[in-house]
């Protein structure tokens, strides 16, 4: 019974100091936080995907669009889009599928993850290439 309950109570601290570290050392380093300092303050995005530490959204009422590869980031106009295409990476016969833009002056490259998920990676290929068509 006593090595159950010295069993439980280290587990139990162990779990504590895990949660309280992470919340100590891991502040403002998530990836949320990351994609949130990259973003304009006052930016209102009509429509927006994050997946990790990469973001993507349009604010068409000042047509501004927003990329995030943290630690890079752009904001620019639609129209600045200069190329967007698809890239897939295989790590130990996974298949992760990214969006690779470039944009700005000089052209940086700047990719958004996507998971396992071609579907979503074109949708919201087909939406930026028809960003760049409009503006």
């Amino acid at each position: 019974m006593s090595d159950t309950l010295v069993m439980i109570v280290l587990l139990g601290g162990l779990t504590v100091g895990i949660w309280f570290s992470y919340r100590l050392f891991m502040r403002g380093d998530t990836d949320a936080e990351r994609v949130q300092m990259k973003l304009p303050a006052d930016f209102k995005p009509d429509w927006s995907y994050r997946c990790g530490d990469t973001y993507v959204g349009y604010e068409p009422a000042r047509d501004r669009l927003v990329i995030v590869d943290y630690p890079r980031s752009a904001v620019m106009k639609a129209a600045d889009l200069r190329e967007a295409g698809i890239e897939d990476e295989s790590v130990l016969g996974i298949v992760h599928r990214w969006i690779v833009v470039h944009a700005g002056e000089p052209a940086t490259k700047l990719r958004i993850w996507f998971r396992l998920s071609t579907a979503r990676r074109d949708a919201m290929l087909a939406k930026l290439k028809g960003l760049s068509a409009a503006g």
